[in-house]
């Protein structure tokens, strides 16, 4: 059975694009993942975003056999420089916690890059 793979669980790998909810507007903006960290997120978006504001994010997963979820994470935008901004989740996604068992495959996903399983680009 060497090489095969035994793998007991599907794996779900993190898909760049967000949509973001944000209050008192009925469509979702979305942009896509530059980094992300158990603290926050850093997003590509082209639209002008507000400091301050809390944000509904639908993060993307996919797995390998196409099958595609999301996650929910509410995070606070904290700045923008162009096209480019950060956002810090509401509560860190720490291992156990409340908000990494709202997103496992979130926290998951952020214990492998951790762990260097993962490429650094996200």
């Amino acid at each position: 059975m060497a090489g095969m793979d035994q793998r007991r669980k599907t794996r779900y790998y993190l898909v760049s694009r967000v949509d973001m909810l944000l209050p008192n507007r009925g469509e979702p903006l979305w942009g896509a993942v530059a980094n992300i960290s158990r603290t926050g997120v850093t997003l590509y978006i082209r639209q002008q975003l507000t400091p301050k504001t809390k944000v509904t994010m639908k993060l993307r997963f996919q797995a390998e056999d196409g099958r595609e979820i999301t996650e929910t994470a509410t995070a606070m935008i904290i700045w923008q420089r162009g096209e480019t901004a950060g956002l810090e989740f509401e509560q860190p996604i720490l291992v156990n916690s409340p908000a990494a068992q709202a997103t496992p495959h979130l926290a998951d996903y952020i214990a492998k890059k951790e762990a260097g399983s993962l490429p650094s680009k996200s």
